[in-house]
């Protein structure tokens, strides 16, 4: 067998063993404190992010009482994930937020024993089960990106279209229609040295397991621009000033540090200076086909 066999072979048996953590570690409640201390190191073939440099035909900012949620309607090609620790692909649903009621405690996953200003979850669900609603029945059903915020003095310019839109939707179950923008405007198409775990959220009233994939390398955001969520109200007309989930204890439960980079003193890497709109070179859409 040659060396690339035996490379590919190695991989889809790492594949297949996260996979099957589903049924046991999916079991365990979400969210966890992450620290790279304890992570096992692994190696993947990188994730493959496709079409999330395309921009929708639509795109809806809406306050569900509980948080703000940014969905898409699509033409044809539609975002998803494919390689890095997937079995299958998995299609982007939509991204929302969490945050809290101050600016250093406002994430539901804590790193390195404390809480981060805030997080971004961007929900995905397998493609061979159809549909989301379908997928929320399944054990691997369900996959969340998560990116981490850390307070910067600048305004993000990145934030600019959903920041400038949350007085338009103070009311719960109100939304608007935003200009449309590609995805990668937001979230960073990472390939390499990022966390993943399974874990258990409950979701339109059932409890569901979710393999978690979360970025080493946090988005900037300023105090200002946090205190516009914190201004949004749920459907009793009172301010939404936190929408977090207990912490839970990790247990027994694998957490692994995929394709690692010589950088591990600390669990979270230094925040990119972003000045425009205009995203880094470093993203290479490597399949554009559904």
């Amino acid at each position: 067998m040659s060396s690339s066999a035996d490379s590919h072979e190695r991989n889809e048996e790492t594949i297949r063993f996260i996979q099957h953590l589903a049924y046991t570690d999916g079991k365990l409640r979400s969210p966890i404190d992450l620290n790279i201390s304890y992570m096992k190191c692994i190696n993947l073939y990188p994730i493959q992010w496709c079409n999330y440099n395309v921009t929708p035909k639509k795109l809806k900012l809406t306050n569900t009482g509980y948080t703000v949620m940014l969905s898409t309607t699509w033409r044809d090609k539609q975002p998803h994930l494919c390689g890095g620790p997937f079995a299958s692909s998995y299609i982007f649903s939509q991204l929302h937020f969490h945050w809290g009621k101050t600016d250093m405690d406002g994430s539901e996953h804590y790193v390195d024993g404390g809480s981060m200003p805030m997080e971004l979850h961007a929900v995905h669900y397998n493609s061979d089960y159809g549909t989301q609603m379908s997928a929320l029945r399944q054990n691997d059903g369900i996959a969340i990106v998560i990116y981490f915020f850390q307070l910067q003095e600048a305004p993000n310019p990145l934030l600019d279209d959903i920041i400038n839109t949350l007085p338009f939707i103070q009311a719960a179950h109100s939304s608007i229609r935003l200009i449309p923008f590609p995805l990668i405007n937001i979230m960073r198409c990472f390939q390499r040295d990022y966390f993943v775990y399974w874990g258990s959220i409950t979701m339109t009233n059932i409890r569901n397991s979710v393999l978690w994939i979360i970025s080493r390398e946090p988005l900037g955001i300023s105090i200002d621009q946090i205190a516009e969520f914190r201004t949004l109200r749920d459907t009793r007309k009172m301010p939404i000033v936190t929408n977090c989930q207990s912490l839970q204890d990790r247990g027994n439960r694998n957490v692994f540090h995929v394709c690692p980079s010589g950088s591990r003193y600390a669990t979270l890497l230094q925040i990119r200076n972003v000045k425009n709109k205009n995203y880094p070179e470093e993203y290479v859409d490597s399949n554009n086909k559904q």
